[in-house]
């Protein structure tokens, strides 16, 4: 079967799908957001992204989001929506209106609020979108790599597993190895919340005590106390969500932790933070301009996640919580750690 594929937004994520698509050789359509407009109109010229060293073939056609009606969308037959969050209702919209009952697979990564709940983005599809055939990507994916075509393993997550072999069909190549699981909300709420924790550990260099010379020499030992901590907490956030907690120690949960600790926006917050800076002065000056997903989860649900889950069982949580909401020092006590 010829498959035409519709990405909805073009952020960093979808530009690395958008290269794995055309590697693969198929038809694509990308709709770049009312926010993608710019870099739309350079694609449109050039069919490059010097940021990224992406050349693309002619199988990629660009298009911004006033111009959905020279989309062939009777072609359609798989869709990829890879808006940040704030972009979620924007592509909500554009399936509703479309109505093309395809698979969908979401590359956008988070909770939402829905009457006053916490849900998974996929819940929030389920409950405002016409599509019930969603999938969820999870898993090691640091959009970079994927673009310079490093082998790659992820997870795609459905309540109907068909839909999730159907996106590993289309995308799976010589360097992409999607794994296929029904456990939808323990890989989505894994996929959120590992941001919170990257930002944790990536404090580590500010985590070594008082007692210690060259921090910049001695901080192994702090950060695997960290990540062995963060996953106990993931645990349990995970069943609080009704989610398999032994996703958390597959691709979806220590494998995406692993990866965004070594490399990822949520790390290098969590480095300035473990430094003594203040949250408000990084994002304005060492980070101005950049979205930290982790951040973002952070003040949108942290406080709920802590009611939900109980703070004396997430202390590392509670930590960031007052750091990033009260703009207060990151200061981790060991001793609350749980066992």
């Amino acid at each position: 079967m010829k498959i035409h594929a519709l990405v909805l937004g073009f952020g960093v994520a979808s530009s690395a799908y958008t290269s794995l698509l055309d590697f693969n050789k198929v038809e694509t359509s990308v709709l770049g957001s009312p926010f993608d407009k710019k870099k739309i109109n350079s694609c449109k010229k050039t069919r490059k992204e010097k940021g990224f060293n992406l050349k693309y073939s002619k199988k990629i056609q660009f298009f911004n989001s006033e111009e959905l009606n020279k989309v062939d969308l009777g072609t359609v037959n798989f869709i990829i929506v890879g808006t940040n969050t704030k972009g979620i209702d924007w592509a909500i919209n554009i399936l509703n209106k479309i109505k093309i009952d395809c698979p969908v697979l979401l590359i956008t990564k988070g909770i939402a609020n829905l009457k006053s709940n916490l849900v998974p983005i996929s819940d929030y599809f389920f409950t405002k979108c016409f599509n019930h055939k969603i999938i969820m990507s999870a898993g090691p994916c640091l959009a970079k790599e994927l673009m310079n075509k490093s082998h790659t393993r992820t997870l795609f997550a459905s309540r109907n597993i068909s839909y999730a072999s159907y996106a590993k069909i289309i995308l799976e190549n010589k360097y992409y190895h999607p794994e296929v699981t029904r456990d939808i909300q323990g890989a989505e709420i894994c996929a959120a919340i590992k941001n919170i924790y990257a930002t944790i550990i990536g404090s580590a260099i500010g985590q070594v005590g008082d007692l210690v010379k060259k921090k910049q020499d001695n901080f192994f030992n702090p950060s695997s106390g960290l990540f062995e901590q963060s996953l106990k907490e993931m645990k349990l956030i995970t069943q609080r969500f009704g989610g398999d907690v032994t996703t958390v120690y597959g691709l979806a949960g220590a494998g995406d932790l692993y990866v965004s600790v070594l490399g990822g926006r949520n790390a290098k917050l969590g480095s300035f933070l473990g430094k003594g800076f203040l949250y408000k002065s990084i994002i304005k000056k060492q980070m101005k301009g950049i979205t930290v997903e982790g951040a973002e989860v952070v003040k949108s649900s942290g406080k709920k996640i802590l009611s939900l889950v109980g703070d004396k069982k997430l202390p590392l949580l509670k930590c960031l919580v007052n750091a990033i909401n009260g703009n207060k020092k990151l200061i981790i006590d060991w001793k609350q750690f749980t066992i």
